[in-house]
């Protein structure tokens, strides 16, 4: 009796523990989705943002949205909007919204056919076109470009005019004093609230003009000393706030982190954010096959992380933290260019594999797909809310739902 006894209670520690060892793996539950027939503006939606009002605004193609949790309400040009494609949504302190083309709009471009049909014109042939062409005099009406600002009633639009140094601004952030900055394709602004400055972009030592791709600055970050890291086409530049000193730095060769000024093709930035642990994440396009577009510097040295079936993106678009210190990455996989030539034209094709979402928790990635329930696999942004909802903007329309980190079976 006392045998079986003991035998029983084993095997009941045996099955606990085994069940103890079981572990639920994280799920994406996608809760609600919305589209042009719920009031969008468009469904290519570039990013989502929550304001101080609770209000969800959905920056899109067409103009930007707002929901206020029952009524959609789009604003475009025709209300004072600079330009209807929204890819940057941002509120200040003083609770003024802004809004621009941010670097995700620049990418919606890429993939698509280049005309080349010129290049089967013989020369002596063109030569004679262009000779006998009559310029045709027509009135286009210039698009409104630059940043606009939304007070709650009405748009301001900032320009070159008002002290930008380049109409399409690419990234915003506030600094600890108030202070606005916007990174644009010629270097840095700043924006104390009546005015603009510009930071000038000094080159490295024995350069006194810096080459332009450092100077299109694509993202903005400030780690915890308050110096600022700005990302560019050609890299990463570290600026010291109480020196005004600059130093540039190269992401590839991966031998070598931060290789100053290497000789190397340009990266693209396209993001750079700082996690809870100050370590430096930075995003690129690319088209390797082995590499994705992540890398991640810890003051140390840089990892960069392989392609994988949890992190397929050899080109990442957007980083964004969770409050639970999630890493959410959004991109797509490039194939190599190829030209594709027929009847009527050649024309270069840059084909790119739709991604959806991956997340990494500290440890591992994971990545979430159409299976998964989100409307597409090409997610522009991922966007947090103050419930702790998680917001999807893809080309097909906007999700909402909620991450459900791995857990034991027995929680």
């Amino acid at each position: 009796m006392k045998k079986h006894t003991c035998l029983t209670i084993l095997v009941l520690l045996l099955l606990s523990n085994w069940i103890v060892s079981v572990a639920h793996p994280a799920e994406l539950k996608i809760e609600k989705a919305f589209t042009e027939t719920d009031g969008l503006a468009s469904n290519t939606v570039l990013t989502i943002f929550e304001d101080s009002r609770g209000h969800m605004w959905f920056g899109t193609t067409e103009g930007v949205t707002r929901y206020d949790g029952e009524n959609f309400r789009t604003f475009t040009t025709e209300d004072g909007l600079a330009k209807n494609r929204i890819g940057l949504i941002f509120e200040d302190r003083q609770g003024m919204l802004w809004f621009a083309e941010g670097m995700l709009s620049s990418l919606l471009e890429r993939g698509k056919p280049m005309d080349m049909s010129f290049m089967e014109i013989p020369l002596s042939e063109l030569a004679k076109e262009l000779e006998n062409e009559t310029p045709i005099v027509t009135e286009v009406p210039t698009p409104l470009r630059g940043v606009s600002r939304y007070d709650g009633d009405a748009f301001q639009i900032f320009t070159t005019n008002d002290g930008l140094l380049r109409d399409t601004v690419k990234d915003i952030f506030e600094d600890k004093a108030g202070t606005l900055w916007f990174a644009t394709s010629l270097g840095m602004n700043y924006y104390d609230g009546e005015k603009f400055g510009h930071l000038t972009m000094h080159g490295p030592i024995g350069m006194n003009i810096l080459p332009d791709w450092w100077s299109q600055v694509t993202a903005v970050a400030q780690d915890a000393a308050g110096n600022f890291w700005f990302g560019s086409t050609a890299g990463v530049t570290y600026y010291n706030i109480e020196t005004s000193q600059f130093r540039h730095f190269a992401i590839d060769p991966d031998l070598v982190p931060f290789q100053e000024m290497a000789k190397a093709s340009p990266p693209h930035i396209t993001d750079v954010q700082f996690d809870t642990q100050q370590n430096l994440w930075i995003s690129r396009e690319g088209t390797g096959e082995e590499r994705s577009g992540l890398r991640r510097y810890d003051g140390k040295e840089m990892v960069i992380f392989p392609r994988s079936a949890e992190l397929p993106m050899n080109s990442v678009d957007h980083i964004r933290q969770d409050s639970k210190r999630n890493l959410w990455f959004t991109g797509v996989r490039k194939l190599p260019s190829r030209l594709n030539e027929t009847e009527d034209s050649v024309s270069m094709i840059s084909p790119e594999v739709k991604c959806g979402v991956s997340v990494y928790n500290g440890e591992t990635f994971q990545n979430f797909n159409k299976d998964d329930g989100l409307p597409s696999n090409r997610v522009w942004s991922v966007f947090e809310d103050s419930s702790g909802k998680l917001w999807f903007a893809t080309d097909a329309g906007a999700a909402v739902g909620v991450y459900l980190p791995s857990e034991n079976a027995n929680n």
